[in-house]
């Protein structure tokens, strides 16, 4: 006999179905406007074509012998050095639960203090003594290994962004020319999204930073600063995407709201050129204290159901890894995009076997500099030398620095009996063949191997050069 059925309890489990995917579907509109921030706004700002590449640059000087000894820290009690901070007075750290907010709660002045060191330890006006550069040891040469001083300091570091991954990486150049270089700083990147037709993607190429800007604001004002001392606070550490897109967040032309996501471009943006169409590099919405949590959320299976949510060419990380990026990388810095598969020279990593102390950055924002070009960093050491009153610092805390070389898995192998090998979606972020790809990064090198350009892909940066000599082995 077939059971009875309740029709009752039936339509509570509809509504109760219907209610989670009215809220999930505004959450998944919201991410395209957060996205687009490296959209159509901002290529008004540069006209040159695609095509349009300017001539090779020279290639990058012959590394230094020796890296300088870092200068003494600017307030403690005990010396210390960057690679071995003290232990953080204040640490920054996510809510457990998503803090709601709305127009009634947000101050209209700067945002509250997210977190209060002691007196005692903030901005201490006192002397301050560095500790001077030791100068580089005499040139030697020894067949074809040649040690020379760096003629620039933004010949110190090179970033290399690998689109196929959506991984950007740090390595300092190695003191010996021809010698691999060293990993400093590895984290999870947004790249463009994946349609050639509306040329969203990311352009691959060798380009400069050629400027940092604090709280950056496109020219339409579609995207208004993260900071705006003429605009509401932007909603506190834990609030979800939707937040970000109220409308008494945004400015007001002639009783008109404007605007589309508040903070878009987050603390800092880096401009790089030549020829980059406005794919800068940037933070994004949220806190230090929100972590990676919006760079993930376009990774998500339910994100791509609803759409493609990424950019428009920009490639983006959490707030605080772009103010560890900021404080590091100086203007003229190299910046690589390529496409890559990945790997390891050294399976054992005996290079980084040593590495007993993690790395941290300490930094406390300040709602100083908004939109200012080149502006000063955010590390607390900087802001302490610089005298920045307590009353001006609305979040403390620290990031911690990975440094440890992980590749990404082109291919992965599933079940015992029956083998399938596939290639893993966070590996080819464009689904291109796989005969288009080219040679091999090292991740634990910084170095590439018969590495060439996918054909596929748009090119930008200096015209002719696909890598500079000094990260080809």
């Amino acid at each position: 006999m077939m059971k009875s059925f309740d029709t009752k309890n039936l339509r509570h489990r509809q509504l109760r179905t219907l209610r989670s995917a009215l809220a999930m579907l505004i959450t998944m509109l919201a991410i395209p406007l957060l996205l687009s921030a490296c959209g159509q706004s901002e290529w008004r700002e540069v006209k040159a074509p695609v095509v349009a590449q300017q001539a090779k640059p020279a290639e990058l000087p012959a590394p230094p012998v020796a890296t300088p000894p870092a200068p003494a820290p600017l307030s403690a009690p005990a010396p210390t050095t960057r690679r071995t901070p003290p232990k953080p007075l204040i640490t920054s750290t996510s809510p457990k639960t998503p803090q709601q907010t709305s127009p009634r709660t947000i101050p209209t002045a700067a945002p509250a203090r997210v977190t209060t060191p002691p007196k005692s330890a903030v901005l201490p006006k006192r002397p301050v003594s560095l500790t001077p550069s030791q100068p580089p040891s005499p040139v030697q040469k020894e067949q074809t290994i040649v040690q020379a001083p760096i003629k620039k300091e933004s010949d110190r570091y090179i970033m290399i962004q690998n689109i196929a991954t959506e991984k950007l990486r740090v390595y300092e150049r190695a003191t010996i020319a021809g010698a691999p270089h060293r990993l400093i700083f590895e984290t999870d990147m947004i790249a463009g999204e994946n349609n050639p037709a509306t040329t969203r993607r990311t352009l691959l190429g060798s380009y400069v930073i050629e400027k940092w800007i604090k709280f950056y604001q496109d020219s339409a004002g579609l995207f208004p600063s993260w900071i705006d001392p003429k605009l509401e606070a932007p909603p506190l550490p834990g609030a979800e995407l939707e937040h970000w897109t109220a409308k008494y967040l945004m400015p007001q032309i002639n009783g008109k709201t404007t605007g589309l996501v508040r903070g878009a471009f987050g603390w800092y943006t880096a401009k790089i050129g030549p020829n980059a169409q406005t794919q800068w590099t940037h933070g994004t919405v949220g806190w230090g204290a929100d972590k990676g949590r919006f760079i993930q959320i376009p990774k998500t299976q339910l994100a791509q159901f609803y759409g493609d949510p990424r950019s428009f060419g920009c490639t983006r990380v959490e707030n605080r890894a772009i103010a560890y990026l900021q404080d590091l990388l100086p203007i003229g810095t190299r910046v690589l995009k390529v496409y890559a598969k990945e790997g390891i020279a050294d399976p054992e990593l005996l290079r980084y076997k040593n590495q007993k102390t993690e790395e941290v950055f300490e930094f406390a924002l300040s709602t100083d500099e908004v939109r200012v070009e080149n502006p000063n960093s955010i590390s607390r050491a900087n802001q302490i030398l610089r005298g920045i009153p307590d009353s001006a610092v609305i979040e403390e805390g620290i990031f911690t620095i990975d440094s440890h070389p992980d590749a990404v898995q082109f291919k992965k192998t599933y079940g015992e009996i029956l083998t399938v090998t596939r290639v893993t979606p966070q590996s080819n972020l464009y689904d291109i063949k796989e005969t288009s790809f080219h040679g091999e990064f090292l991740v634990d090198e910084g170095r590439f191997v018969n590495y060439k350009h996918p054909s596929e892909l748009r090119l930008g940066g200096f015209k002719g050069q696909t890598l500079p000599a000094v990260v080809i082995k």
